[in-house]
């Protein structure tokens, strides 16, 4: 790969993974580390695309307060599309091309929610028409905002399974974490890290995490899951928020990426909990 890994780079990537016209499980695995590391620079170590994308959500009447300044490169709603989309397609290939990738069985819900919501995108037109603005009275702005809240809930399942592995195995506490207050960006890598493969891979895990939640690009989706669940839509404005779903879809795919690179096998973990149950019953 050429220093700076481009666009261009990723379409050809996914043709690749497309095919599985690679080698080896060894080259499947540097592609994906492409990926992450092309994601990584392009929406969260930048703001050029956060930021037109908070002025674009403008137009279709969604408010966000997060302060911006104008991007350098004036990016056309083509430009974002052709990113967003790319970029949802190489995490998806990343992903689901090969059944090993992320085969967790502490994970498989998720794993099998994203597929789900994948394939909504594709049998849905709402949800892949990023131009048409919608009213409150059609079906598919109820079916964008849906499809949206239902993809942020991702965060939560990652948090509570982390949480209760966490009370269960380690901590050896028969609580119900569901009545507890948790937050994804605090409690959820220092939960999952005694499945991490190493302190190495644990680091790998909370940087990775940590980049992603300082970005504009979780902050603006953070804060428009909350206006979706707590503000009033104004009857008399037309709305679309596809990009912001893509965006999203993005962001959980990384962090399923880099817990694919960072967390043990299903093997090791059974092991790992084998173990921590077998230490509790000799205590």
């Amino acid at each position: 790969m050429a220093d700076k890994i481009t666009l261009k780079d990723i379409v050809e990537i996914n043709k690749i993974l497309s095919k599985k016209s690679y080698t080896s499980f060894k080259e499947f695995e540097t592609y994906l580390d492409v990926i992450g590391e092309y994601i990584d620079d392009t929406f969260f170590k930048q703001d050029i695309i956060a930021e037109k994308l908070i002025r674009n959500q403008e137009k279709s009447s969604r408010f966000i307060d997060l302060k911006i300044t104008k991007p350098e490169i004036d990016l056309s709603q083509k430009n974002l599309h052709d990113y967003l989309s790319n970029c949802k397609r190489a995490i998806e290939k990343a992903l689901y091309s090969d059944s090993g990738t992320f085969d967790l069985s502490i994970f498989i819900e998720i794993k099998s929610t994203v597929r789900y919501i994948l394939e909504k995108t594709y049998k849905i037109e709402s949800l892949s028409d990023y131009q048409n603005l919608y009213g409150i009275n059609t079906i598919e702005f109820h079916q964008q905002n849906e499809t949206f809240k239902y993809l942020y809930s991702v965060f939560d399942k990652f948090t509570y399974i982390a949480r209760h592995l966490n009370e269960r195995y380690l901590q050896h506490n028969k609580v119900d974490v569901s009545e507890m207050s948790l937050k994804f960006f605090k409690d959820f890598p220092k939960d999952i890290s005694f499945l991490c493969k190493n302190t190495m891979a644990y680091q790998n895990l909370n940087d990775t995490i940590e980049l992603i939640t300082y970005s504009k690009a979780w902050h603006f989706v953070r804060k428009l899951r909350n206006t979706l669940e707590h503000d009033f839509a104004d009857p008399t404005e037309k709305y679309n928020i596809t990009f912001l779903i893509e965006l999203l879809f993005i962001i959980i795919g990384r962090i399923m990426l880099v817990l694919n690179k960072t967390i043990q096998t299903e093997s090791e973990i059974r092991n790992t909990l084998e173990n921590l149950e077998k230490k509790e019953r000799v205590e």
